[in-house]
């Protein structure tokens, strides 16, 4: 199925072919409920149309669709684009776990980064207000890294949220 691209249209030049595949390939996804023998006929269909309006996507294609190997090829592609389909739902769970992965990974980095850093004025300056505003006494920020700024922001403000909720 890998090298069904080097296997069809290749008496077509590049160009006719890379445009060609590229197109067949957002058609299926377009239309993806059709079978292979409906998407040919709707295919055939659009491109007759667009012609008589004059305005024909593939004009190669016209003069092919008389053509055995050229309709037989493009059946061949819709079944490896549905099967590129069906692999790429079948990796879908495995993505979606190295994505949440690599997004722990990035946030303890940033941790880890904003650990070693000293707080910025701005950071000092809101945990200053939000302390007030919230009445919570501050702790001291002599030694204090940006992290445990942030942290201490975050149990101010998720804090009187809860206590908004309870009463």
């Amino acid at each position: 199925m890998l090298y069904i691209k080097n296997s069809v249209f290749l008496y077509l030049t590049p160009r006719q072919k890379s445009q060609l595949v590229s197109f067949l390939r957002s058609f299926v996804k377009k239309h993806p409920k059709l079978s292979k023998e409906e998407l040919l006929d709707k295919f055939i269909e659009e491109e007759n149309y667009y012609n008589e309006v004059g305005s024909a996507h593939f004009e190669f294609a016209l003069e092919n669709f008389s053509n055995d190997e050229f309709l037989s090829d493009i059946l061949k592609y819709f079944d490896f684009v549905f099967w590129e389909i069906k692999q790429k739902e079948a990796q879908k769970p495995l993505i979606e776990k190295q994505k949440a992965h690599a997004k722990e990974l990035r946030k303890k980095a940033n941790d880890f980064k904003m650990s070693k850093l000293k707080p910025t004025k701005k950071q000092l300056w809101y945990y200053e207000k939000v302390a007030h505003a919230h009445n919570v006494p501050m702790k001291p920020t002599k030694d204090a890294s940006r992290l445990d700024l942030r942290d201490w922001i975050m149990e101010i403000i998720e804090g009187k949220g809860e206590d908004e909720e309870n009463s």
